[in-house]
């Protein structure tokens, strides 16, 4: 089998935990997702497009390749337009 097909028949990855707060940490929440995609829409039930970064510093989380490095248990914040993050 070639490596596209591979790739294609791979399985999902299995949802790990993430912990998920607001901009003002107001609001915390457990999610499990598999994907950053789904993270992303699972993320406390916010209208519109939102962005996610990192707790403990901003850096934000755009790739799927960089959320992936997350470890279980990271705490993101997700971001809504005109929010920002502040330590």
């Amino acid at each position: 089998a070639s490596m596209t097909q591979q790739l294609l028949a791979s399985p999902a990855p299995p949802p790990r935990p993430y912990r998920v707060c607001n901009w003002d940490r107001s609001l915390r929440k457990g999610v499990m997702a598999p994907s950053l995609a789904e993270l992303a829409q699972r993320a406390l039930d916010m209208p519109g497009p939102i962005s996610l970064v990192l707790d403990e510093d901003g850096t934000a989380v755009e790739t799927e390749a960089f959320f992936r490095t997350l470890e279980e248990g990271t705490v993101l914040m997700a971001l809504s337009k005109g929010q920002s993050w502040a330590a």
